[in-house]
């Protein structure tokens, strides 16, 4: 047998998972130079938060100030915050702020709300039991700041807005939006309200062809994080890019524009995928985003035949389930956020383009796939067994399978 490993369970375990393969297919592992890289060290990540890439440093901006915010990401991002929030906590007490003057802020957007286990797991014990984390709450505590130069009208969390010096620690990874992750992002749609969010979403519409995953060059949704942003007033962004490990290979600090541009030139090399793609399986498995587990099958779409006779199968082990969407999941039987497009059974969907849908779920829920399709136009299983012997019934002689370890941070570069 053929065997490949992909990394799993991100905030759980973290282990990798064996997959085999029949030897008589042809297998090929569509790993990104990145998620190999080694992580860098605590004095490294100390070090680039010290000398940021352009601009003045942490401990000049938090000189005189009152009161501070540190803005990071959450459940569905891979960042290690506790890797590097100390550190900026180090700068932020020889500058004279106590611990009562700094708060962590979760970027929530329109996700749901986390309890402390989760705040535990991202930012580490200390931080929880010294540091006030407060939840963002996209429908109410949140102040007009403007509009963006499009017209959308800017909604900021109080909390963040009462802070004179704001920090923000994320990481880049490809978007299905704004083509990388990261920079301004933080703020619109991380700690805005939900009418901002729901215009920001709109933006989708206008010019699809400068929106989209690793389309990070004029891409007019990021155009408006950086506008929302700078309205916000977010003073200094700290970027990670990540290993198929979920651990920091490299980081940007220093202002928002700067960080989130070095980081996406870095990321397209970094996440980027080049294949001439035609086969007749795919292998898309979530890692550090499992949680939003439906951007993988993207993936399976750029790499598979699109004549009706492929298989994509959706690797989707998320104990705790798909994150809530206030924007894009469903909230009822036939409803659900601004931007949900219910899925009628046999309807129009992602499944229309393949054979089968198979989706590995160790532990499903009859929800999980609301973005993607009808329950019943997918095959969920639990093992790798089951997996594997309705892909052998289908394919029993030859077959071209693609192993993407992680469809949640991996895009297709465009060759020429």
């Amino acid at each position: 047998m053929i065997s490949i490993t992909v990394p799993s369970r991100l905030w759980y375990e973290n282990v990798e998972r064996e997959l085999t393969f029949p030897e008589k297919w042809e297998v090929h592992n569509l790993t990104s130079p990145g998620l190999e890289k080694n992580e860098i060290s605590p004095a490294e990540i100390k070090e680039k938060i010290e000398k940021p890439i352009e601009g003045p440093d942490l401990a000049h901006l938090a000189k005189g100030k009152k009161e501070a915010v540190i803005i990071f990401d959450d459940m569905t991002r891979p960042t290690p915050v506790k890797d590097v929030a100390p550190h900026v906590l180090e700068i932020l007490h020889l500058a004279g702020l106590s611990r009562d003057q700094i708060r962590f802020v979760w970027a929530l957007g329109t996700h749901g709300a986390y309890d402390m286990i989760n705040a535990r797991k991202k930012l580490g014990n200390d931080i929880v039991e010294n540091y006030a984390v407060y939840n963002h709450d996209p429908f109410q505590n949140t102040i007009r700041i403007g509009r963006t130069p499009t017209g959308v009208e800017v909604w900021v969390n109080r909390e963040v807005m009462r802070c004179d010096l704001k920090i923000g620690i994320g990481c880049i990874t490809p978007h299905v939006h704004v083509g990388f992750g990261g920079g301004g992002k933080i703020v619109l749609p991380g700690v805005a309200g939900i009418e901002s969010i729901n215009q920001f979403h709109n933006r989708l519409y206008h010019d699809p062809a400068r929106t989209g995953l690793g389309n990070f060059d004029q891409n007019i949704m990021r155009s408006e994080c950086d506008a929302a942003a700078s309205l916000a007033g977010l003073d200094f962004k700290i970027d990670c890019l990540v290993n198929r490990r979920g651990k920091i290979t490299n980081l940007y600090a220093g202002p928002f524009r700067a960080t989130h541009a070095a980081g996406g030139e870095e990321g397209k090399d970094h996440y980027g995928i080049v294949t001439e793609g035609n086969f007749d399986i795919a292998i898309c498995n979530s890692y550090a985003k499992a949680n939003e587990s439906a951007i993988a099958l993207l993936l399976a779409l750029n790499v598979l035949k699109l004549d009706g006779s492929a298989t994509a199968v959706l690797i989707s082990d998320a104990p705790e389930g798909q994150v809530p969407h206030y924007v894009m999941r469903a909230w009822g039987s036939d409803y659900g956020g601004r931007h949900y497009t219910p899925k009628e059974k046999g309807g129009k969907s992602a499944v229309a383009f393949l054979k089968k849908l198979i989706v590995f779920a160790p532990q499903p829920d009859r929800t999980m796939l609301d973005l993607i399709c009808h329950p019943d136009d997918a095959i969920i299983v639990k093992t790798w067994k089951e997996v594997l012997n309705i892909l052998e019934a289908d394919y029993p002689d030859k077959a071209r399978v693609a192993v993407i370890p992680d469809g949640t941070m991996q895009y297709v570069k465009k060759i020429g």
